[in-house]
């Protein structure tokens, strides 16, 4: 009893000696940072070798730097990222914070974490912190994450190697799962790491205070989190706060060069003219975490220190909401330019532009046909002033050596004066906001026997998908060439228990290489759910009575058929199952299925029910190629905005 009283007593006494003082530290903040308010600027381990060593960030600007990144073993453990980078690089006097030059001795710490102790000595208010993961190393995070026996290994990995072997130049953590469930450049998720996650960061908020309190300090433990519809198929979000001293969200790549239509990486607020998801903009990111219950001052919001770039655009509307050719490649990325690149390279002979209700620049050049979407120190500053007026805990940076100091000076300036009024449309409470793209009714059917045969169906086809007005997605002017090419049948039917669907498929080339959630990189018929339809119409992303359920076939060889759902209702992303039947057929396939009412949660099955609803097919011919084009039921569909989906009427 005496000993856990004792531990109890030192780790209160950390906290309150440590963990309670301003954002960045005990120490005295230079007069120019608000006292309030958190700077968190990540810094790549690659930014050296790109001529921005560690001396070259503006310490007196930011108040928390996170070292990018740690990688994580295939044993789930904590491993150096770039060892030659991280602790091996000899930096000469010119380079170094210190002014003198790296030891080559055996045992002296050199490399970017000996430049870090450096800049903490010479600023000691300054607080680093490791980063692990990252998009490129998340891959081995589900199996760290996956038993109790792993996350204890994975905390005391990252203790050992980070806080014990490499003492004094870190403060804390940055878990950067990208993302639980599914997501990273390689994706290992599992169902089960929404909830894994939680006890994760349970256990590094466990390891950590113990460890803090041996330490006569607080540990830091922060997370960055992705921005956009359906981050609660990810996070237990009115769980993971509590561990976490904040959250960094990742408010930028809401578009990029993966669309073909141009649009802003990070806009504040949409434009009425954006046609794309009204959930990919900075303003809605932050009210859905604060309306899952995250406090507002554990919210660090992310701006981008850099812009996205299109080629072969054209020059309506200056470029903006128009079709590309895809990225254009900037001196160190396909489709990405460092703001410092924009500077010198586009803004002396490119037209800028402001949108003023987006609160973002961009550029374009009529005689190059490119166009860039960015942030500068004017869009820096609206943000910094809306996180003040939120009563957010501060601002993130991706990526410190992207920038310069008049990007972090904006920051400061947005912080003294706050935002500009933004004043959203009112609307009518009873007023249908969108209209629906198409109405249909389904008949009650019985004597349905799913075995990939039509000849339990009778009558026309509730949807024939077979013209251009069908085609929501094209990847190039070409892709679809006509219904030979790709085009289909839909019968729909209904019982209490459950909704029947069968899809008579043209397709001239069948491809499919995947059973698992890469299914949309081959032939598939995709569903889309919403079971609330008007009544949370002002919630247009995604949320948690929606689905998006794509159906394979299979390649009727090799690759089983497969059912997956990207949103998932409450339910995490993930297989599905379902009953489903396909047969091939001289010009394609038949599909039949069974979504059983267990599966769509939130559904009501009985005469007069309302739901929405979209039918897709979509079409690739090489599976190194992917989806190149996709018919739909509504031909305004995107694959997370349910006001597109049409409005389904059960009849008898």
């Amino acid at each position: 009893m005496f000993r856990k009283g004792l531990l109890a007593f030192l780790l209160i006494l950390a906290f309150v000696l440590s963990g309670c003082a301003s954002p960045a530290a005990q120490a005295s903040l230079p007069s120019g940072l608000a006292p309030d308010k958190r700077v968190v600027g990540y810094y790549a381990q690659w930014a050296a070798g790109r001529g921005y060593p560690v001396s070259s960030i503006p310490a007196t600007k930011v108040t928390h730097i996170n070292y990018a990144f740690s990688n994580v073993s295939v044993n789930g453990e904590c491993i150096l990222g770039d060892p030659v980078a991280d602790i091996e690089q000899e930096y000469t006097a010119a380079e170094s914070v210190s002014g003198k030059a790296d030891s080559s001795a055996g045992t002296a710490l050199r490399g970017n974490f000996h430049q870090l102790q450096e800049l903490k000595a010479k600023y000691p208010y300054l607080k680093v912190l490791i980063s692990i993961g990252g998009w490129s190393w998340s891959e081995n995070f589900s199996k760290a994450a996956l038993t109790d026996t792993s996350r204890q290994a994975f905390a005391k990995s990252c203790i050992d190697l980070y806080l014990k072997q490499y003492k004094g130049v870190f403060d804390g953590f940055d878990i950067d799962w990208e993302y639980p469930v599914n997501g990273g450049l390689t994706d290992n998720g599992r169902p089960e790491d929404k909830h894994n996650f939680t006890l994760l960061l349970a256990e590094l908020r466990h390891e950590l205070d113990a460890q803090g309190a041996a330490d006569g300090t607080h540990y830091l433990l922060t997370m960055a989190a992705g921005a956009g519809p359906g981050m609660d198929q990810h996070y237990e979000r009115d769980q993971i706060a509590q561990y976490l001293d904040w959250i960094n969200v990742m408010t930028y790549d809401l578009h990029g060069t993966w669309d073909k239509t141009t649009n802003f990486n990070a806009p504040l607020y949409q434009d009425t003219n954006d046609p794309g998801d009204s959930s990919l903009n900075v303003d809605a990111v932050i009210q859905d975490y604060l309306g899952a219950g995250i406090p507002a001052n554990k919210l660090v919001m992310g701006v981008p220190f850099y812009g996205h770039v299109w080629k072969s655009v054209g020059y309506t509307n200056d470029g903006l909401y128009q079709l590309s050719e895809g990225p254009k490649m900037g001196n160190y990325e396909l489709g990405s330019l460092n703001y410092t690149e924009i500077v010198s390279d586009y803004l002396p002979t490119y037209k800028r532009d402001w949108n003023a209700e987006s609160q973002v620049p961009y550029l374009y050049n009529i005689n190059t046909a490119v166009f860039v979407s960015y942030d500068d120190p004017d869009s820096i500053a609206a943000k910094a002033g809306y996180a003040k007026d939120k009563g957010l805990a501060g601002i993130m940076i991706w990526e410190l050596s992207q920038g310069n100091a008049y990007m972090l000076d904006a920051i400061q300036k947005g912080f003294q004066k706050g935002g500009t009024p933004h004043t959203a449309p009112t609307r009518d409470p009873n007023a249908v906001i969108i209209p629906r793209p198409f109405s249909a009714q389904f008949h009650s059917v019985s004597g349905i026997t799913v075995d990939g045969k039509l000849d339990d169906w009778t009558g026309d086809p509730t949807f024939t998908l077979n013209d251009k007005t069908h085609l929501a997605y094209s990847l190039s002017s070409g892709s679809w060439a006509g219904p030979k090419d790709l085009s289909g049948q839909i019968w729909a039917g209904w019982t209490p228990d459950g909704l029947y669907f069968a899809v008579k498929v043209v397709d001239d080339v069948h491809v499919q290489t995947s059973a698992d959630a890469n299914i949309w990189h081959g032939d598939y018929v995709e569903f889309q759910f919403d079971t609330q339809l008007e009544k949370d119409r002002d919630k247009k992303s995604m949320n948690g009575d929606d689905y998006q359920i794509g159906v394979s076939a299979g390649d009727f060889a090799s690759v089983p058929p497969f059912a997956y759902a990207w949103f998932n209702g409450p339910d995490a992303a993930g297989p599905i199952t379902i009953q489903q039947a396909q047969t091939k057929t001289p010009d394609g396939y038949i599909l039949e299925v069974f979504f059983p009412i267990a599966v769509l949660k939130g559904i009501t099955l009985n005469e007069g029910a309302i739901f929405g609803m979209n039918v897709s097919l979509s079409d690739a011919d090489d599976p190194n190629t992917g989806q190149k084009a996709m018919l739909s039921t509504s031909p305004t569909r995107t694959y997370a905005d349910p006001t597109t989906f049409g409005a389904i009427t059960l009849v008898k």
